[in-house]
């Protein structure tokens, strides 16, 4: 079956080496719209035969880009589509095997969690928004199905839509890098506020690096059978945590 990713990029010079390496190795074929990168990332894609084609939009509006990814996507043949950003690495046991068994199941989209390092590729955080962001799923691979869509909002305009049937959460979990420099963080969340600005949402909690975080190594295991028995024993957990919340946050309400 033929899986193909599509990527939003923008000044990925520091992570897309790592990103493309790894999505080579899982996708066949890569779509990349780049948002006006000036830092030598578009160089960088002409090292990546699977890069197979080169989309362009200036100006902020995730809506429109990601709109344009799929309708790319869908045209293109894919049995399956696969969406992530620049600065996000599947984890090193993550293989083509594993991401072949996804596309022969029964389901039509599959979906991953990510962990958000901070200020290092060894430190990820939890506290604040950072907890409900780690259990929650952000990424998916999803059949190449004519009712599939993104929103069309500038921000926070979400994971893919109009895929029926209930997902199967991977263990298999996506490194989430763009908060691991400050200047891109500050860069970021000044790109954020700008195009938030209407909804008065309180990014302090985002881009202060004094507030708490834990220490977390994504694999603890070179041996792939221990590693599979770790991320999947830290999925379950989360998946109970994530019950938990749901449950404390409907009471809330």
């Amino acid at each position: 079956m033929k899986l193909t990713a599509i990527l939003r990029i923008k000044n990925q010079m520091l992570t897309i080496d790592e990103c493309l390496t790894k999505l080579s190795e899982l996708a066949d074929e890569i779509i990349v719209l780049d948002n006006g990168s000036t830092d030598g990332t578009l160089d960088a894609y002409k090292k990546y035969p699977k890069v197979k084609k080169i989309l362009h939009t200036v100006g902020f509006d995730e809506g429109r880009d990601k709109i344009m990814l799929l309708s790319e996507a869908k045209k293109s043949g894919a049995d399956w589509i696969i969406w992530t950003d620049g600065d996000e690495i599947f984890e090193k046991h993550m293989t083509r095997k594993v991401m072949e068994g996804y596309m022969d199941s029964k389901y039509n989209r599959i979906v991953f969690r990510m962990c958000n390092f901070w200020l290092s590729k060894e430190r990820c955080r939890y506290d604040h928004e950072y907890y409900l962001y780690t259990l929650h799923p952000q990424r998916s691979m999803w059949r190449n199905m004519e009712s599939a869509y993104f929103k069309n909002l500038v921000i926070h305009n979400g994971d893919i839509q109009g895929v029926p049937g209930r997902p199967y959460l991977s263990p298999y979990r996506l490194k989430h890098y763009g908060y691991v420099y400050k200047d891109k963080i500050l860069e970021k969340m000044k790109t954020y506020i700008s195009a938030d600005k209407d909804k008065g949402r309180d990014y302090k909690a985002t881009i202060d690096p004094e507030l708490n975080f834990k220490s977390f190594r994504y694999y603890e295991f070179d041996n792939e059978f221990l590693n599979y028995l770790y991320i999947n024993l830290y999925k379950y957990i989360l998946n109970f945590l994530w019950i938990v919340e749901r449950l404390r946050l409907k009471l809330k309400q």
